[in-house]
């Protein structure tokens, strides 16, 4: 029953993420830019700068107070102390509520929490804020892969390769399940 419930919550999820999947709910000029430079780069190492150029602006909330939760977040993670880290992350949400990371850093929590359905839970409303978030979908597939639900996971794989068609991670996924999801495993 468990993997039944897993399995409709993965076609929900990606039906979800992908409506209206190509406008984020903050207006950036410069991540849109970003984003181009992104998809045109030649290659991993071409990306790589902008990849970076791009976790940059996503960390910034464009609130010093908002940006000091996400701080105080991490240490509080780093320190061992998860209530205290979704405490910070809740106000950061509360005063941002656009704002995706708040969002992408509880999908990180609940997974290393084995709570997967908090996880997909906090990586849809990543993409509800940003829906070009490739890591987001490269983790999706991590966490379907991880549930053995091979085809949402490719599926999520492929979403974060259009995105950004050097991301290591999702490339990697591909390369692990097409052949099984495809049925061409020896």
């Amino acid at each position: 029953m468990r993997r039944f419930l897993i399995a409709i919550a993965a076609v929900v999820t990606l039906a979800a993420c992908g409506q209206g999947a190509t406008t984020p709910v903050r207006n950036d000029a410069e991540l849109d830019e970003l984003f181009q430079q992104l998809e045109a780069a030649e290659d991993a190492s071409l990306a790589a700068s902008v990849e970076q150029a791009i976790w940059t602006r996503w960390a910034d909330s464009g609130s010093p107070t908002v940006n000091i939760l996400l701080e105080r977040a991490t240490a509080a993670e780093a320190a061992g102390d998860r209530d205290l880290a979704s405490s910070y992350l809740d106000q950061a949400s509360d005063l941002a509520p656009d704002f995706a990371e708040p969002w992408n850093r509880r999908a990180n929590l609940a997974y290393r929490a084995e709570d997967y359905r908090g996880a997909i839970a906090a990586i849809q409303e990543t993409l509800r804020r940003e829906p070009r978030h490739f890591a987001a979908y490269a983790a999706l597939g991590l966490i379907y892969e991880e549930l053995g639900q091979n085809s949402a996971a490719l599926e999520a794989f492929r979403a974060a390769l259009t995105i950004h068609p050097h991301y290591e991670t999702a490339i990697q996924g591909v390369q692990r399940l097409e052949p099984r999801v495809d049925g061409r495993e020896a």
